[in-house]
């Protein structure tokens, strides 16, 4: 397996036609088979089903694409590497869950690239575990997440910005006329809570007994739709953001806080875009 045959592999899963995608990977047709088919004898598995026209990707096939996106990441941020420390090129990936602290990592962004516009940044959003193992796997180089997983095998940086539990409801319902409210006052209601484990125990715990889940959301903002719709509060953290015409947060008393984490793989080779935007967002926090 070379990394040819897996942007073969993967051009072939994009354009669902095998001579589309050596037209665009400047290869012919039978180069373009024969390599998926070298690919399939090694891993012992069929990755395409064939028609006369088209190519669709098996079960395994579709397994394996994740498996080959990350390893084509991996590839290309250190093939990308710039080693001239007065003007950076290269790419910084960064995953984040949908947590106020993102607007501040944000500017730091904008800012570090006005001083660096080699760096493209790339953002990928996802939940703390996704991010986490992803940091972990190498896939991305920093992720922005609550004190919600484990970090033992992470450097970290606090930010600023701990966010508050709360709930988003419609203006409509009785509780967006309340100041403050408590988990009693939920315990009738039926909930939309993170789908995030550790956030699920935390929040179920709460409560005396077992709460009305009535959906749990990956991303916050697909989940404001439900509230819109009258499904029921969303327990979530308070972000501006967040917010929409008709739409109430009311944050839980005693304050239940967050704390955000900036994370990034221990004792990892870091490229010097990386480098140089760590000690840029150290300097600044300062």
């Amino acid at each position: 397996m070379d990394m040819i045959s897996l942007e073969i592999f993967m051009m072939a899963a994009e354009e669902r036609n095998i001579t589309k995608a050596a037209k665009l990977l400047h290869l012919s047709q039978p180069t373009v088979s024969r390599r998926i088919q070298e690919l399939e004898d090694e891993l012992g598995r069929q990755l395409f089903l064939r028609t006369n026209r088209f190519v669709t990707l098996t079960d395994e096939g579709r397994q394996f694409r994740e498996t080959a996106s990350d390893i084509l990441r991996i590839y290309r941020k250190a093939v990308n590497r710039e080693k001239d420390p007065k003007f950076l090129k290269g790419d910084i990936y960064i995953g984040s869950g949908e947590i106020p602290a993102f607007s501040k990592l944000s500017e730091q962004i904008r800012d570090f690239r006005r001083l660096q516009p080699g760096i493209c940044f790339h953002i990928q959003s996802g939940n703390a575990e996704e991010i986490r193992e992803d940091v972990e796997k190498g896939v991305l180089d920093l992720g922005l997440l609550t004190r919600s997983v484990s970090t033992e095998l992470f450097e970290s940086l606090e930010y600023p910005g701990k966010a508050c539990w709360g709930v988003l409801v419609k203006n409509d319902h009785p509780l967006a006329l309340r100041e403050q409210i408590r988990v009693e006052d939920l315990e009738k209601e039926s909930l939309i809570i993170p789908e995030n484990q550790v956030y699920y125990r935390e929040l179920t715990g709460w409560f005396s007994k077992s709460p009305d889940i009535a959906a749990v959301y990956t991303l916050a903002h697909n989940a404001i739709q439900l509230v819109k719709q009258g499904l029921g509060p969303m327990l979530c953290f308070e972000d501006p953001d967040l917010l929409r015409e008709g739409l109430t947060f009311v944050a839980i008393a005693p304050c239940k806080w967050a704390t955000p984490l900036l994370i990034w793989k221990k004792r990892e080779a870091q490229s010097d875009a990386v480098n140089a935007f760590l000690k840029y967002i150290e300097e600044t926090m300062n």
